[in-house]
């Protein structure tokens, strides 16, 4: 029987051009020593893809706050175990989750990378300043004021090493103050804007060889790059019924169909946000009682008038006692601001936003005769084997297996309108939700907070 080690060292090096995954590269190189040096003779190791998930953590703050450092975390859902990899490409700049591998960076000096950290090749994307829409700068308000929010998330229509044009692979970025739609392909000196229907577009998926978008609102379109009057979006499915925009949309595909997933978040934050909610319904109903009470004020006001005299005798008994009773009203309210303060100080240690909940919907295809929508939402009450990754990444769906739990969404912070306020910034809003239970579970138990790049998915 030959033996594995004696393989011409030609033939290994091939071998190891080809792997598959970035798993399956590390397996190979650890067979033996002689396999372990055909990977040291390639010019460069391969961009490839991760067979699995895996959470990279901020990069350490020095003493300053500033980002300074060259090597990153990376957490293996297989394993539980972290481990480094250099990569100061990264150093200082904000990290977008992509596809295939890929993270999107951005730094101050608004140049837009694609970086594989495995093999740390890196693809030049048109800088910030291209994208069309900008903001309005001036000498206090340059674009380094910005770059680390003005793009909010990137899909990649395939493997950019994959293809053999560049102009195969096409790169859609959600962008800019009002969050719209712009694509470039490899090569492009500029962003291309595609014309929209609406604003604050949250997430974007390459389904069936198209771009679909969602907005705040939930309402999906579809993007035609080809269009003759030139790249717009259409609308395919409305908004569905019982949203708000304040709850956070996503598109994915999972086992051929696409959903449509709305996370909710609670906290003080939410919670005056319902309370204004409530307030305008509130509002609207009492603008009509109003209108009753107003046809019989007329008949009151006479017994108000004699109800009023009444009120002024009493009044000076009130002053009376007012007066005997000052010190010890004073020394209670001296108590309940020392209680109000205790109650501030315990308000303060609770998170000021959290993730408490998701919904699935179903995008079908819509045959009733008048409706102007191509896709009507149905709701998804499993999953089945499949597990969905959320947050600053592509979404995803993947099959469930020793590291991954059917039935469940695996989310990471991603909103940097709330974290960028936090203390520490933001990290703490990840987890794992059951669909089946509703129950949430921690995904990392370690302290990693950021207000530049929170943890995000790496797939």
């Amino acid at each position: 029987m030959a033996n594995w080690t004696d393989l011409p060292i030609d033939l290994l090096v091939v071998i190891a051009e080809n792997l598959p995954s970035i798993e399956d590269f590390s397996t190979f190189s650890s067979v033996c020593k002689e396999w372990q040096s055909a990977t040291t003779i390639l010019k460069k190791k391969p961009s490839l893809p991760t067979r699995y998930p895996r959470i990279m953590l901020p990069e350490k703050l020095d003493t300053n706050g500033q980002g300074n450092q060259d090597n990153r975390c990376f957490l293996n859902l297989l394993t539980s175990k972290t481990y480094e990899l250099k990569l100061p490409e990264a150093s200082g700049r904000k990290c977008v989750g992509a596809h295939y591998g890929w993270l999107l960076t951005v730094g101050s000096d608004l140049q837009i990378n694609l970086l594989h950290p495995f093999s740390r090749q890196q693809i030049c994307l048109p800088p910030m300043l291209t994208f069309p829409d900008q903001y309005e700068y001036d000498d206090e308000f340059t674009p380094q004021d910005v770059y680390d929010l003005f793009v909010r998330k990137i899909v990649m229509s395939s493997n950019p090493c994959k293809e053999t044009n560049n102009h195969d692979c096409v790169i859609m970025a959600i962008y800019g103050e009002y969050e719209v739609l712009a694509f470039a392909r490899l090569g492009d000196k500029v962003w291309t804007n595609i014309t929209v229907p609406s604003r604050c577009y949250e997430d974007i998926v390459y389904y069936n060889g198209k771009f679909y978008a969602v907005d705040c609102h939930g309402v999906v379109v579809v993007c035609d790059l080809d269009d003759t009057n030139g790249p717009k979006a259409t609308v395919v499915a409305p908004a569905p019924s019982g949203t708000f925009d304040w709850i956070q949309k996503y598109l994915v595909e999972s086992s051929g169909h696409l959903l449509l997933v709305s996370r909710t978040r609670g906290g003080l934050l939410y919670e005056n946000v319902l309370h204004d909610e409530e307030e305008e319904d509130d509002n609207e109903d009492n603008n009509e009682v109003d209108e009753e009470e107003e046809k019989d004020g007329e008949n009151d006001k006479v017994d108000d008038d004699d109800e009023e005299d009444d009120e002024e005798n009493d009044k000076v008994d009130d002053d009376v006692e007012q007066d005997d009773d000052g010190d010890n009203d004073d020394k209670e309210e001296d108590d309940d601001n020392v209680e109000q303060d205790n109650d501030d100080d315990n308000d303060n240690e609770e998170p000021s936003y959290y993730t408490i909940g998701f919904s699935v919907l179903k995008l079908e295809e819509c045959q009733e005769k008048g409706n102007d929508c191509a896709y009507r939402l149905n709701e998804v009450p499993t999953l089945g084997d499949q597990a969905l990754f959320l947050g600053n990444n592509v979404s995803i769906s993947l099959s469930s297996s020793n590291c991954i739990k059917a039935n469940c969404i695996y989310f990471s912070e991603d909103n940097y309108e709330l974290y960028s306020t936090e203390r520490g910034g933001g990290g703490y809003d990840t987890g794992i939700f059951n669909l089946e239970d509703g129950t949430i579970q921690l995904n990392y138990a370690g302290e990693s907070r950021s207000c530049l790049a929170p943890p995000l998915w790496y797939i």
